[in-house]
């Protein structure tokens, strides 16, 4: 029993250890040293800006004054260049080649843009030496008399736009004539108030400062974090779009690695040094997870680095416990991206087709991660993203086992599947020839239906997580439409994705001609597709759609939870295309499948009509 495992580990280990070292080999002395002399030079040159002050933005605006006191004030900003004048020559300056005008104490702009960031620049700058004057006398209880100690109050959501859902006894209940809205009402406010209060019957949790070092210290907290305690003029409010910030942080190593590992495998293709691989005793399975593990082993480090930066050192075992959830967030998302990389890298003819191909799908992901994340704590439809995830965990809140699973169980599933389709065609007649995609697309179905095991209805089943991570992509891009154009909308384009998802299986047997085409092999498929797509949809609306169950997004990606009518029309509308083929050919692919969308969709339409049309 354990010489067998053995065996599989020596496998992909060996292609794991040759991929490192091969990797490795890329960086000869030379090019190490030069750099080290680059980065050498790079800390250098920072440094002696740090020292000396150098500003790109130096004497950018010019100030003209009256009162020569006034300039080692102002010019403590390195922004501005003051010059000094008498009180006629200031009143008869031009306005528009000096950005701002001072006499005595009333300050004169034009109406120029440049003129108005001067004048906030100055106020700015006139508050910052006013706080250095106070601080100068270091006596904090009279020079800063009153602190603020911020509490933040968590945002109450509200997604509910239906209220009633449809029995599961096979009857439709009523749809409400119109959707809830999400303002906030009277009791919204009390709830509000009441929170306040309580928050401020307790104890302050944060101790105020007493010197002016610890004042400098509130005001160089990192501008991510959140003020807990402040003075009135240095109250700022957190920054919107944190979430951004944070998605750029972890996702950049993330881009970074996969174009080496994209790049390593185009490069073995096009030089065809993968033919000694392929020529081994080692499985496909094998020799891609050797050539990836390296990688992703090597990108979670990065990302380990980057956690223990945001969160701090491991010196609790909460920030631990946090720390290794953000990990377990960002492994699914590291999984979808490698094979992304590794699909595109086998697909494309050319380097210039792979750059192609990844800049696209990078731009697809980082929207389906970036964009929900930026109403992260003020919608609920922000745990699409796991990024939203990661923040409330950074800014110290928990999450749900339910949360989690919503949020990545998609990617796991995506990302598995990807691999498996792209393992089915790493071989000779992929790896080494100019196949158009679409035919390396489907020989990828048509390897899978080769398979033992495989089947349009495992098919159907397996390809769901595509249509459910483009659906739920199309409500980030659908969300901020206005009603009901945006229901609409989606309604259509989610039947279309369905559809093609149903369809695709049946559509590669007749074009492939792996079965005799015959109106009853057709129909049997269109009843396996159907009922495959059916039974998964469900298997996994009941995993995962809890968080947006109840809105009317959820609505129509799950449309109830009625059992004979949405089974028969996906086998019906499975049964227009594949019917259709037979009676035609695959050339009449697309037609039927528009014919199909359409009457899913008008289905779906019939079932949210109290919504649409109120």
């Amino acid at each position: 029993m354990i010489a067998p495992i053995l065996n599989l580990m020596a496998g992909w280990s060996t292609i794991a250890k040759w991929e490192f070292f091969r990797s490795k080999q890329k960086f000869d002395k030379k090019t190490l040293m030069l750099l080290v002399i680059f980065i050498s030079l790079l800390i250098a040159a920072a440094f002696v800006v740090a020292q000396t002050n150098l500003n790109m933005n130096n004497d950018i605006y010019h100030v003209a004054v009256t009162d020569p006191y006034l300039i080692p004030i102002i010019e403590t900003d390195q922004r501005f260049n003051c010059i000094t004048v008498n009180r006629s020559t200031a009143q008869n300056l031009n306005i528009n080649n000096i950005d701002l005008v001072i006499i005595d104490q009333k300050v004169y702009s034009s109406d120029t843009e440049k003129s108005a960031s001067a004048s906030e620049a100055l106020e700015k700058t006139l508050k910052k030496y006013r706080e250095t004057v106070l601080l100068s006398h270091n006596d904090i209880n009279n020079t800063h008399p009153v602190w603020l100690t911020i509490h933040y109050l968590e945002r109450q959501e509200e997604f509910h736009l239906m209220e009633n859902e449809q029995d599961k006894t096979g009857t439709e209940q009523s749809i409400p004539e119109k959707p809830q809205t999400t303002n906030i009402n009277q009791n919204d406010i009390e709830t509000y108030t009441q929170e306040a209060a309580e928050l401020l019957n307790k104890e302050p949790s944060n101790i105020l400062p007493v010197n002016k070092e610890q004042v400098q210290q509130i005001s160089k907290n990192n501008l991510l974090q959140k003020q807990t305690v402040s003075t009135p003029s240095n109250f700022a409010p957190p920054i919107p779009f944190t979430a951004v910030m944070y998605s750029f942080l972890f996702l950049f190593p993330i881009y970074f690695v996969s174009q080496f590992y994209s790049n390593s495998i185009m490069d073995e293709r096009a030089n065809r040094k993968c033919e000694l691989v392929l020529v081994a005793p080692l499985r496909s399975v094998d020799i891609v997870v050797g050539k990836t593990l390296p990688y992703i082993l090597a990108c979670m480090m990065i990302l380990s680095i980057v956690t223990v930066y945001s969160k701090g050192l491991p010196t609790s075992m909460e920030v631990i416990k946090s720390s290794l959830l953000i990990l377990a967030i960002l492994f699914p998302i590291v999984l979808l991206f490698f094979a992304v990389s590794f699909f595109c890298a086998i697909l494309s003819r050319s380097f210039k087709e792979l750059t192609f191909g990844m800049v696209f799908i990078s731009v697809v992901v980082s929207g389906y991660l970036f964009f929900p994340a930026m109403f992260a704590n003020v919608h609920a439809i922000s745990l699409i993203s796991p990024m939203t995830l990661i923040v409330n965990l950074i800014e110290g809140d928990t999450i749900k086992a339910g949360e989690y699973l919503f949020s990545t169980f998609t990617f796991y599933l995506v990302a598995i599947s990807v691999f498996g389709f792209g393992t089915f065609i790493f071989r000779e007649e992929d790896l080494f020839t100019q196949k158009p995609i679409t035919e390396k697309m489907l020989d990828c179905i048509e390897m899978y239906l080769l398979h033992p095991y495989g089947s349009v209805f495992i098919l159907s089943i397996i390809l769901i997580p595509y249509v459910y991570m483009a659906q739920l992509m199309l409500i980030v891009m659908l969300f901020n439409l206005p009603m009901p154009y945006s229901i609409l909308i989606m309604i259509f384009l989610s039947a279309m994705v369905e559809e093609l998802v149903k369809s695709i299986g049946i559509f590669t047997l007749i074009k492939r001609k792996m079965v005799s085409t015959t109106l009853r092999n057709a129909a049997l498929f269109a009843i396996l597709a159907g009922a495959g797509f059916f039974i998964g949809e469900k298997l996994l609306i009941i995993i995962t759609l809890a968080p947006i169950g109840a809105s009317v997004f959820g609505l129509v990606m799950s449309m109830g939870t009625l059992l004979l009518i949405p089974l028969i029309i996906h086998i019906t509308c499975a049964m227009i295309v594949s019917c259709g083929m037979y009676y035609t050919s695959t050339r009449w692919y697309l037609p039927f499948l528009g014919l199909a969308t359409l009457l899913h969709g008008l289905y779906n339409i019939y079932l949210l009509r109290g919504i649409i049309f109120d």
